[in-house]
């Protein structure tokens, strides 16, 4: 493959819900561009850009593919996405390094929420769209139909191309601006019962085309149409600007439509040096600089690290550096990526896309330069893991194993997280779906031969004390007709603020407690309240002050006053009254104005309290506190009752007091464990 200078790049997000198509899309775009020999099929399982098993056995797409080839002199760099919402992440860094977005529209569905997010983040973004829409071979719908439906998302749909026929009658596609029509793959004119409808269709065209400019507004009014010159220039300035939403149509399963697609975008999506980004800009003539956006391993390879070159170009051979760690490494091969296949090139040039292997230490968000202090193309932000799960190996010995495969596929993906809960003694592996994380169970076993379980985390829970107690005693005395074991101790205890944590006075005088003891009698307290009183958790925020006691010159020891502070320990918390603390945890939830009363009804459901509600996007973020306990099936919760659209992040707040029924069963539960000797 060729070395391209950045203005004959086009860098395209393929993006939309579940089940649009995306997949079979690049392939059709593939097939029409005699990349391929053949049409590969999603549910056969032999297409170019869904090539992990785990991707063949679900016929979808789990994450973001490269797909590059070559046409009229320019490259295409493609990065087909998963569709569905917990491999978001995957849609979150193709927007962020793509000038362009293709929203796949399936036109039996409606604007689904999906659609809806894609269309945020790009606006946001300020990134030039193009609407495919696709299964026309198989659409009830009026194509005019599609567009209204579509300007849910913008006001701004340009029809750019028409079918001509439609479902069983689909034939092939008119072509708007050139008033002419693809059937069959050969041109012809427009049929004599669409002429009518197309003209109308051109005339919509030519009304937002014109919009965008001072000149072609006056020459549209004074004229009544404009020239397809005049239709192109204002289609690729408007593009440019986000005034106009090109929308195309055909059928990914037929591949009718796919070459007009791939030429619109040659001709009209922006290069990275037109496309105008102030977030990261692109610098030709700078130094190299690139930001790694994915990063994935493969058996015999190791891991991947795809770049988005922002500064200067880079040479197989150069020695480059992680602006973040300062490390160095030499790049021995640049590769163009096309699914699985490799295409080595020489240089890679500022806007384009590529892949560099064996490079250490290399993290998603890591900056490459030529120069060790130069300043990092700015980071990507990752939705955050709010789904939480515990991780079981099923093979004895196999926590290691476990451990280290965790490790590698959390670098491949940072909407993952893992780690060992030192509380609750369990690894614990988060993400932003359930299935997201199910899935990896698969995706462990396959890479990695380990086999492993996930379960509903277990919750924190701590004790604490009720009130100040005095003068209670612990004290172990015991014969054994040798040496025998004495330890006696007096303390008082306290409550403490919340969130204080412990702590432990002496307040011993006259040498009742020889000073050598007092620190056994300290690790006998911290050890029992290690392991609880009433239900087996951790006791938090409480004070300890020993102030009294005995000894034996022959019999006392550390050990026992180990357990005679233990024994003081334990027998104080009873008498204060030992209650349980649940973690609370603030949450953000994002929704619509149509579900905040059914977000707020199961909030209160949740025991959960809102704390305000603020504007945004449209909608409206509910803050709320909940237990912990009431958000292990939240995330699929709220997607049920919001119809895929809410969304929130999470995090710790503070502990407080759980129910009484809530103690009550966690107590019978302990107690239940003891009876069984676990």
């Amino acid at each position: 493959m060729k070395v391209y200078d950045t203005g004959q790049v086009r860098n395209i997000a393929v993006c939309g819900a579940s089940g649009s198509g995306k997949t079979q899309l690049t392939e059709s775009i593939l097939f029409s561009q005699k990349v391929t020999n053949r049409l590969g099929l999603v549910e056969e399982g032999n297409t170019v850009s869904d090539y992990e098993p785990i991707e063949k056995d679900r016929s979808s797409s789990v994450n973001s593919s490269i797909v590059s080839f070559e046409v009229s002199g320019n490259k295409i760099n493609l990065i087909d996405t998963p569709g569905y919402a917990d491999f978001y992440g995957n849609v979150i860094s193709a927007i962020e390094v793509c000038e362009t977005v293709l929203l796949v529209i399936n036109p039996h569905d409606p604007i689904d929420v999906t659609a809806k997010k894609i269309w945020r983040e790009a606006s946001r973004r300020k990134k030039a769209v193009i609407v495919y829409v696709n299964f026309m071979d198989n659409s009830p719908l009026e194509y005019s139909q599609v567009i209204e439906k579509l300007k849910e998302l913008s006001p701004n749909m340009a029809p750019v191309t028409a079918p001509v026929g439609k479902a069983e009658d689909f034939k092939g596609i008119i072509r708007l601006i050139e008033s002419d029509a693809v059937v069959d793959g050969k041109n012809t004119e427009v049929p004599g019962d669409l002429k009518e409808s197309s003209e109308g269709l051109t005339e919509s065209l030519m009304d937002s085309v014109a919009s965008v400019d001072e000149a072609l507004v006056e020459k549209f009014l004074e004229e009544g149409a404009l020239t397809p010159e005049d239709i192109k220039k204002g289609l690729s300035k408007g593009l440019n600007q986000g005034d106009i939403v090109p929308v195309l149509c055909g059928s990914s399963i037929n591949s009718k439509g796919a070459d007009e697609l791939v030429k619109f975008a040659v001709n009209y999506a922006p290069s990275p040096l037109s496309a105008v980004s102030e977030e990261r800009p692109i610098e030709p003539s700078g130094e190299f600089k690139a930001l790694i956006f994915k990063v994935e391993s493969q058996k015999h390879v190791g891991q991947i690290s795809y770049i988005k070159t922002y500064a200067g170009s880079l040479e197989a051979g150069e020695t480059v550096y992680n602006v973040r760690s300062k490390d160095k490494n030499r790049i021995n091969q640049i590769t163009v990526k096309r699914g699985s296949e490799n295409f080595n090139v020489d240089e890679v040039k500022c806007g384009d896309i590529c892949s560099l292997v064996k490079l250490d230490g290399i993290q998603i968000n890591d900056t490459l330069s030529l120069n060790q202090n130069a300043e990092p193309v700015k980071e990507i932000n990752f939705p955050s893991p709010v789904v939480e799960r515990g991780v079981y190996p099923k093979t004895k010995g196999d926590e290691e194993k476990v451990a280290s495969a965790f490790s590698a596929i959390t670098r491949e993906d940072p909407t993952l997280d893992f780690g060992f809960n030192s509380e609750t003694k369990e690894m614990v592996l988060k993400g932003i779906g359930t299935l997201q994380l199910e899935l990896l169970v698969k995706y462990v076993k396959n890479r990695y031969a380990a086999e492993i379980e996930l379960a509903p985390p277990k919750i924190a829970y701590k004790e604490t004390a009720r009130k100040k107690v005095e003068s209670v005693q612990g004290k172990y005395k015991k014969q054994t007709g040798g040496r025998g074991q004495y330890g006696d101790c007096i303390i008082r205890l306290e409550p403490n603020e919340r969130g204080s944590g412990f702590e432990f006075g002496n307040e011993v005088v006259g040498g009742r407690i020889p000073s050598t003891y007092i620190p056994s009698i300290e690790k006998g307290v911290v050890d029992a309240m290690s392991k609880g009183v009433v239900a087996g958790y951790p006791v938090v925020d409480i004070k300890v002050t020993v102030f009294d006691g005995s000894y034996h010159d022959v019999d006392s020891s550390d050990m026992a006053f180990q357990i005679a502070g233990s024994m003081a320990f334990q027998n104080a918390m009873k008498e204060s009254g030992t209650y349980i603390l649940e973690p609370i945890m603030k949450v953000a939830i994002k929704v619509s104005n149509d579900y905040t009363g059914a977000v707020m009804g199961d909030l209160n459901a949740r025991r959960g309290r809102v704390l305000g509600m603020s504007p945004e996007d449209g909608g409206q973020v509910v803050n709320a506190l909940i237990p912990k306990e009431q958000l292990t099936t939240y995330a699929e919760d709220l997607r049920s009752m919001t119809s895929g659209e809410g969304e929130y992040t999470v995090e710790f707040d503070h502990y407080e007091e759980a129910p009484a029924d809530v103690q009550q069963r966690l107590i019978a539960a302990y107690e239940q464990e003891r009876e069984q000797g676990r």
